[in-house]
């Protein structure tokens, strides 16, 4: 009978570790996310697009809503998060196809960074979506957990200041923030980038076309500087302030062959880097990592022309 009784209690103890452990991972793995698209748009210099944005609404309250969550022990918690949850990982699960198939057409944009821009391509898959995609499903696996071991206890609903929940609470926000500062001071401390005239071309993924040589190659450029350049320098080439500098009669394109502006494009360029005046990152290929040497030679000579 003790044994039972014993084996019993540390069951329910057990069940009680892992469904308030499944809160703190829930509650990091939102801090994580909001300090991540932090130190990306805000560092970085990275814009973030519409669904971006969007991502953004659905996942800094969780933050906030999660922690006041743990710590009044509110029975309510998981019915408040999964709305949220639940929504943000559809949309970032849409934005990531968006990205990487053509299972939906791109969303044009007027002005701004288009959807299907990709600032980080890690390991050839793992793009800001992607993290925010696993962030939310974290934090609805962790909720849905909760519900199945129930907790929050309603027979533990006291919502004291001084609880035990506040050390893990504090911990997770101090080691989020503390981890946001570090890449920050990095990145300050990190020196001035090489200048663009230092890059090396990198290795082509098939010959150029010699400029003026294929009316049609001209063409073709001026499509893809439309659907991938536009949106931040640009209908005409112009500039659009606090998104892209002016691409016409530039100096730094007519100091510059072909080849180097390629190899530029193709490696992005950060937002502090020495020519870069808008303050704004530009991703690598012009966030359409896909682009072949010989696209992004099409859009380039479009540029040179601009720039006799």
């Amino acid at each position: 009978m003790f044994s039972d009784a014993a084996d019993e209690a540390i069951s329910d103890e057990v069940v009680d570790r892992v469904g308030r452990g499944s809160l703190y991972v829930a509650l990091l793995a939102a801090w994580t996310a909001m300090m991540g698209s932090l130190y990306f748009s805000e560092i970085r210099g990275f814009v973030p697009c519409e669904l971006c944005w969007v991502q953004r609404i659905l996942m800094y309250p969780l933050a906030g809503i999660i922690a006041l969550g743990v710590l009044r022990q509110d029975v309510h918690l998981p019915y408040l998060v999964l709305p949220f949850s639940l929504i943000g990982q559809g949309v970032s699960t849409y934005h990531y196809l968006l990205q990487k198939t053509d299972l939906f057409a791109a969303r044009a944009c007027t002005v701004g960074v288009p959807c299907s821009a990709t600032w980080i391509n890690w390991f050839g898959f793992v793009t800001i979506p992607f993290l925010a995609m696993v962030a939310f499903l974290v934090i609805t696996l962790a909720m849905l957990v909760a519900l199945s071991q129930g907790v929050p206890d309603p027979e533990d609903h006291r919502p004291q200041w001084h609880r035990r929940e506040l050390v893990p609470v504090a911990g997770v926000a101090i080691f989020s923030l503390a981890w946001y500062s570090a890449l920050a001071l990095n990145q300050a401390t990190a020196g001035p980038t090489a200048e663009p005239s230092t890059f090396e071309p990198a290795p082509l993924r098939g010959p150029l076309t010699p400029a003026g040589e294929d009316p049609m190659a001209l063409l073709e450029g001026e499509r893809l500087y439309q659907e991938v350049c536009a949106s931040c320098h640009g209908m005409d080439g112009r500039g659009l302030p606090g998104l892209g500098n002016s691409l016409v009669d530039s100096p730094f394109v007519r100091e510059r062959s072909e080849e180097e502006l390629v190899a530029m494009v193709r490696a992005g360029r950060p937002a502090d880097a020495p020519d870069n005046r808008s303050g704004v990152a530009m991703p690598p290929s012009g966030g359409r990592p896909d682009l072949t040497d010989e696209q992004l030679g099409a859009i380039v000579r479009v540029i040179r022309a601009w720039n006799p």
